[in-house]
């Protein structure tokens, strides 16, 4: 199956042909604009239509190996064969982009001020949070955090996406900011670089350039153990 959103976030719409169907109601693609649940960042919605114009809504995506199911409703009105075109739920796509662009940025303004590790976090339309391992923590850095952050994002950068065989991504560790999560069994990794400030090796969707995130300003911190630290952050409307 081709995920067509690993080389365009922007995608709104494609053509796909119905490969499989299971239960009536989980539906395999021979491609994909749908972004499946992972990595912290939420399935995209949306709908696949049929050529006589009857609609599913896709309600959610799940990959298992290399193929994305997604879950339809209402069931049983796809079959094998059928030539469809999706639609995706972009503004909560696009909400998506930027929030995870964003992680991003913290994630590295983190990692340089304080040499802290993501141990995990959960995108959200409206509000995200990450963790962090550290000992001990002074609540005055989230202010660095936050301004530091946002100084990257009004620079204006530019996102692009390569690939790289894993063997030779896995001698750079400046590529991986969350810890203990890469998958064991992929042999090329999508690199995500962020100007000259941040790359990462990841496979979720992003903005073309740092200035569509918005501002981002952190809203709550909590710890959660020993060593782990959850902050959560909210995004100012789109400025572009």
């Amino acid at each position: 199956m081709a995920k067509l959103y690993l080389d365009d976030s922007y995608l709104k719409e494609c053509e796909a042909i119905v490969t499989k169907v299971v239960d009536a109601k989980f539906v395999e693609l021979d491609q994909t604009i749908f972004y499946s649940q992972g990595g912290g960042q939420p399935s995209d919605s949306g709908k696949i239509v049929k050529e006589n114009g009857e609609e599913a809504r896709v309600v959610f995506a799940k990959a298992f190996g290399e193929n994305i199911s997604h879950q339809i409703e209402p069931e049983g009105i796809l079959n094998e064969g059928e030539k469809v075109r999706c639609v995706l739920d972009w503004e909560k796509r696009h909400k998506h982009m930027r929030m995870h662009t964003c992680a991003h940025i913290l994630a590295g303004v983190i990692n340089k001020e304080i040499g802290a590790l993501i141990t995990g976090n959960q995108l959200g339309e409206e509000e995200s949070r990450m963790d962090f391992n550290v000992p001990e923590f002074d609540k005055e850095l989230l202010k660095t955090f936050e301004q530091k952050g946002n100084e990257i994002i009004s620079r204006g950068l530019e996102i692009t996406v390569s690939y790289e065989a894993r063997e030779k991504a896995l001698a750079r560790p400046e590529l991986f900011r969350l810890k203990d999560v890469l998958p064991k069994d992929i042999p090329m990794l999508r690199i995500v670089s962020i100007g000259d400030f941040d790359i990462q090796a990841d496979g979720g969707t992003h903005v073309a350039n740092t200035r569509e995130i918005g501002k981002m300003k952190i809203t709550n911190f909590k710890n959660k153990g020993a060593q782990n630290r959850r902050i959560y952050w909210t995004l100012s409307e789109n400025t572009q």
